[in-house]
């Protein structure tokens, strides 16, 4: 089991601190690494397992995100939502072990890397990974205090193991 309190603020800080313009509630699903294998296989054309996923709107941008996607339906009586994010708790509890902190720290870091998407920010070259790192150091410093470890050190310890994987398997 773990605390889920650290993941709610995770998200609600992200959502405070970034949302510029758009809705303001996102539902978070945390799963196994099959539910994820089949989710990346399913929509992304990747066949393993991934840490998070992110289903929003395409036109977010830099924190603003349109109050109505036609790709979102919601009922009569509902609210327009950023989107869903779904966590591999199998994925985040290897990666808090290989960063040698709590798993509740991975899953905030996770919901702060997946509400990020959600608005609109992303990763795709040196310049934007490092916005988005650092907006995601910031936000778990507030939430979780200056014990928060940063993105990176974790991706590469990850990109480490993998590569010895490869190379002794």
């Amino acid at each position: 089991m773990f605390d889920v309190a650290p993941v709610e603020s995770a998200a609600t800080e992200s959502i405070a601190r970034e949302l510029v313009e758009g809705p303001n509630e996102v539902t978070i699903s945390i799963t196994s690494d099959e539910e994820l294998r089949r989710l990346n296989l399913q929509f992304r054309g990747v066949d393993k397992p991934t840490d998070v996923l992110s289903f929003g709107s395409d036109d977010a941008s830099n924190g603003t995100v349109p109050a109505s996607d036609p790709d979102f339906v919601t009922g009569p009586d509902e609210m327009p939502s950023l989107g869903e994010i779904i966590i591999s708790f199998d994925q985040a509890k290897l990666q808090a072990d290989v960063a040698k902190r709590p798993v509740e720290h991975e899953l905030a870091l996770l919901a702060t890397h997946g509400v990020l998407h959600l608005l609109g920010f992303d990763h795709a070259d040196a310049e934007t990974e490092r916005d988005m790192f650092s907006r995601t150091d910031r936000i778990l410093e507030a939430v979780l205090g200056p014990e928060a470890m940063p993105i990176m050190p974790v991706m590469d310890s990850l990109d480490d193991m993998a590569a010895t994987a490869k190379v002794g398997g």
